[in-house]
């Protein structure tokens, strides 16, 4: 979008929930979808950040 170039590979200001965070990177990982790196524990639950096409980021996080 014209003038919104300087956003493209940001984090987006959003997540995405699922079941079971280590599985859906699992079959995402083996489909050729980009992460950050593996899934992250944390007392609140496990995330791991995914990358679309353009190299915006998203959060997909489970309890």
């Amino acid at each position: 979008m014209d003038g919104e170039e300087g956003r493209v590979g940001t984090r987006m200001n959003c997540s995405l929930a699922c079941d079971d965070v280590e599985a859906t990177w699992r079959q995402l990982s083996q489909r050729g979808v980009e992460f950050e790196g593996p899934p992250q524990k944390q007392p609140w639950g496990t995330f791991v950040i995914m990358k679309d096409s353009e190299g915006n980021r998203f959060v997909v996080g489970s309890d």
